[in-house]
């Protein structure tokens, strides 16, 4: 396998378009910003917010097997996630060891995507059959490959920190502005004009195959507008690393013994549960806690993202000049405290719109300190090099995958556990407005802004320890020093 990757990616058609020492505006652009903001519209669109629904509403399937399916689900993707950071720390081509992984997972999107909503209509236990093996296939084999490959190409992309700082907020952004945009306001208008119920099911899986898609064009732009400075600091004549690949052990203890290594998957790990538990059940909240049918929920879908998102347009204009004037830290701790005002604002005022729309509104400039997260795993991959003399990417993609995959697991079982506990009433043709209990109010309540707001104020007590900032300069010019030293150079 390793010998058919290095010859495939050394092939001159598979050459990255970015050649220069420094990062270019085609590579931040293309590979950073473009790229994987199509890649991220196509997954939050068929694997966040919607596949819940279209279980629940369209399939209208229920009962314990689909509550506990997404948490039991990620220990078949904790193993595939430690296989994967394997295979990419012993892949070693002329283009990385990351990047093959990206241009390859494009294809495994599309397939597994498409799976997910191509549910056929047979008998109840071979629909719930399909809808845990598809499910298992997207979530454990196709979107692991990209995320830890993806998750890697700020870290490796250079050793120039501002650069890197730059990288990771045009990525954050592409990942999270326009993909909002698209599930948060675009898809409800859709969704509503196709409707819900089994005879909807064919234009689910239209929409959401198409969306499918999208993956291939975007992992193209990706892959070719991206390159791995850093592994190419090991690369021999031939440009393709000798460096082996350092025992599995050997990378746990290594990080596991780190502190910013520590914080960081612990910050990822909060962030991920409480992002997952509030973008699934934003479309709940409008429908049944500002309004009381799908239909008037899809108005307040629309209106509560064009507020909310409105700040994400511009987050990196202004967490730019703010991150380099004051540093990551500060930026991050000050941000999530008023992440965490904006989100109290809306779970005290759950039935005040005024009141919600100014609260996310705030809730979402507290959150722009969080595109800068991929920089901060670059400082602490950095370190551990710095620190061992080896780099533990594959593994810290491990971990962080596992994280992701896990936390949304968690999350999606919470959501599909309270909906059943609570008395959730499914919306029917035959019913055009529903008031559900008070207690699943509630419920939606909190999953939205609620887990939220613990989730800001744990990360700014996070970031209170997070010190390596300031270190980062003579810690990079070490290493450099040691890679020129271990060619000869000096």
């Amino acid at each position: 396998m390793g010998n058919f990757m290095s010859n495939l990616f050394s092939r001159k058609v598979f050459a990255s378009r970015i050649t220069s020492e420094n990062t270019q505006k085609s590579e931040m652009w293309l590979g950073y910003f473009f790229g994987p903001c199509l890649v991220y519209m196509a997954y939050y669109a068929i694997a966040g917010t919607y596949l819940t629904q279209f279980y629940t509403d369209v399939l209208g399937m229920s009962g314990m097997v689909l509550t506990m399916m997404p948490f039991a689900s990620k220990i078949v993707d904790a193993i595939t996630n430690i296989v994967m950071g394997r295979i990419i720390d012993k892949t070693r081509t002329r283009q990385g060891k990351a990047r093959p992984w990206v241009l390859l997972s494009g294809v495994f999107m599309a397939i597994c995507g498409i799976l997910l909503y191509t549910v056929p209509n047979w008998n109840p236990t071979i629909r719930l059959v399909w809808v845990v093996v598809s499910y298992n296939l997207f979530f454990a084999f196709a979107f692991t490959i990209y995320n830890m490959s993806h998750m890697l190409m700020v870290p490796l992309s250079t050793r120039n920190t501002k650069q890197r700082d730059s990288l990771a907020m045009l990525t954050s952004t592409g990942t999270s502005m326009l993909p909002g945009l698209l599930v948060t306001i675009i898809l409800p208008i859709m969704i509503n004009a196709i409707g819900v119920g089994s005879d909807a099911q064919g234009m689910w899986m239209l929409i959401m195959g198409i969306l499918s898609m999208l993956a291939i064009p975007a992992t193209l732009v990706e892959y070719y507008f991206t390159k791995e400075r850093v592994t190419e600091e090991g690369a021999d004549e031939s440009g393709v690393s000798k460096e082996d690949a350092v025992p599995f052990m050997k990378q746990f203890k290594a990080c596991f013994t780190d502190k910013y290594w520590l914080m960081i998957m612990a910050f990822w790990a909060i962030f991920q549960i409480f992002n997952m538990m509030s973008t699934n059940t934003m479309l709940y909240y409008c429908n049944w806690v500002l309004g009381n049918s799908v239909e008037s929920g899809t108005g307040m879908q629309v209106l509560v993202n064009a507020i909310g998102q409105a700040p994400l347009g511009l987050g990196i204009f202004i967490l730019w000049p703010l991150v380099r004037k004051f540093g990551k830290r500060w930026v991050m701790q000050i941000g999530f405290v008023i992440g965490a005002i904006g989100s109290l604002l809306v779970l005290l005022n759950p039935g005040n719109l005024g009141m919600v729309l100014g609260g996310l509104f705030i809730k979402s400039i507290g959150a722009l300190p969080s595109y800068v997260v991929a920089a901060q795993l670059a400082e602490a991959l950095d370190h551990i090099e710095w620190k061992n003399n080896f780099r533990a990417d594959g593994f810290s993609a491990s971990i962080n995958s596992i994280l992701i995959t896990v936390m949304a697991g968690v999350g999606q079982s919470i959501i599909l556990g309270g909906i059943n506990s609570f008395g959730y009433i499914a919306p029917s043709s035959n019913v055009e407005v529903i008031t559900q209990p008070a207690a699943m109010q509630t419920f939606f309540s909190w999953c939205f802004v609620g887990v939220p707001m613990i989730g800001y104020l744990l990360g700014a007590l996070i970031m209170t320890f997070y010190d390596i900032e300031a270190k980062m300069p003579q810690i990079s010019a070490e290493i450099s020093e040691r890679h020129k030293a271990e060619k000869g150079e000096l």
